[in-house]
């Protein structure tokens, strides 16, 4: 009976550690993942960025061109 129950014991924590190593395994990976995203985030929004400073150059020039219509109208 003893040494049912200590191979039984063993049974289990050999199964706790493998999945104990599975577990590692699988936050490294989401790690991983984690960092590839907040890369791929960073980029996204450095693009952002840039496409907002675009549009607000192009409708800064646009209200110019607007102004110098609206003056030459005037005259």
């Amino acid at each position: 009976m003893n040494n049912e129950l200590l191979h039984h014991l063993e049974q289990r924590i050999n199964e706790a550690v493998e999945e104990i190593g599975s577990l590692r395994k699988r936050i490294s990976e989401l790690e991983m993942q984690n960092y590839e995203l907040s890369e791929e985030k960073s980029e996204m929004q450095s693009a952002l960025n840039q496409t907002k400073e675009q549009q607000s150059n192009w409708e800064s020039s646009l209200s110019q061109m607007l102004n110098r219509l609206n003056q030459m109208d005037a005259k």
